[in-house]
């Protein structure tokens, strides 16, 4: 095994992906981004996506796969499945291969670069939603994210979702959308039932969640809409108050939605919110500094 002269870090969300390669001699940076990298939304345009990130990378900064400690934190990432799954496809199908290669939840990176690895709990708000949190002994704990399914209760694909919901209710009892918000949503999918069965068969979790910012839009102008963000905040502060359990960790929003959903949230959890000072990439660049020092005390054994 060649030794290692690079860290990879990678933040793979619903809608895109960021990452960065760091050569440890020189401190010398590459970065890249791509779409989405979502295992659990779609996994072989997650695959091909960071695929596509990890070559450009590696072209850029010259770095051989034996070379490279890499972090990934993906949503979807969290599971075992999963993340073997991915270290096969890349390793067989598309040849990649690294020094070290460790796969987290993307909720983990964020907890990690949200306090710069201080104790801290998180609320990511984005395609997805998942809580997660650091205790003072180094101890972490996923909350939710189990996927849109079943889950990602506060998360804007959640939110697209419900206000799908409301157009086909509205063809149901009216026969065309009543509403300022299903009128502009219908715009966009259609109005009749052969026109939304056709988008309903193709839509994933990435198209219900381009719906949530025409929601925030036309939250002052269609009671619909209000009403559905007052939903989005109870469930956003369910996450939150599930997130710090018993514990008396401060909070800190993270992802897409969190600026335009905090001030929809209480008072007494407003209360609760410091700002962060990382993002989820930082966090993995923590993580696979870490992970060096380990392997490093190993491999000196």
């Amino acid at each position: 095994m060649n030794k290692i002269k690079y860290l990879l870090a990678v933040d793979g969300g619903g809608t895109k992906i960021t990452a960065q390669i760091i050569e440890l001699a020189s401190g010398i940076k590459y970065s890249a981004a791509g779409g989405q990298a979502s295992l659990h939304n779609d996994f072989q345009t997650a695959l091909s996506n960071i695929e596509q990130v990890i070559n450009d990378l590696y072209l850029q900064s010259k770095a051989k796969s034996g070379e490279v400690l890499a972090v990934m934190g993906l949503a979807g990432g969290g599971s075992s499945v999963l993340s073997k799954r991915l270290l096969t496809a890349l390793e067989l199908g598309c040849g990649i291969k690294f020094a070290k290669l460790h796969v987290y939840s993307d909720a983990i990176t964020s907890l990690y670069g949200a306090n710069n690895g201080q104790p801290v709990a998180i609320v990511a708000l984005g395609t997805g939603a998942v809580g997660a949190r650091l205790n003072n002994h180094g101890d972490t704990q996923l909350v939710g994210g189990w996927g849109f399914l079943v889950d990602d209760f506060g998360s804007g694909a959640r939110l697209g979702l419900s206000a799908v919901q409301c157009l086909l209710d509205e063809i149901d009892q009216f026969s065309q959308p009543q509403s300022l918000l299903t009128r502009k949503l219908s715009e966009q999918i259609g109005a009749t039932r052969e026109q939304l069965n056709a988008w309903l068969y193709e839509a994933r979790a990435v198209d219900y969640a381009r719906f949530t910012y025409l929601v925030f839009e036309l939250q002052n102008d269609c009671k619909i809409a209000e009403l559905l963000l007052q939903k989005h905040a109870k469930q956003v502060e369910r996450l939150i108050n599930k997130t710090r359990a018993q514990s008396q960790l401060p909070v800190m929003l993270t992802g897409g939605l969190a600026a335009i959903t905090l001030p929809l949230l209480s008072a007494a959890i407003q209360q609760l919110i410091i700002p962060k000072q990382g993002d989820s990439l930082s966090g993995a660049l923590i993580l696979a500094q870490q992970n060096l020092h380990i392997f490093l005390d190993r491999t000196n054994q």
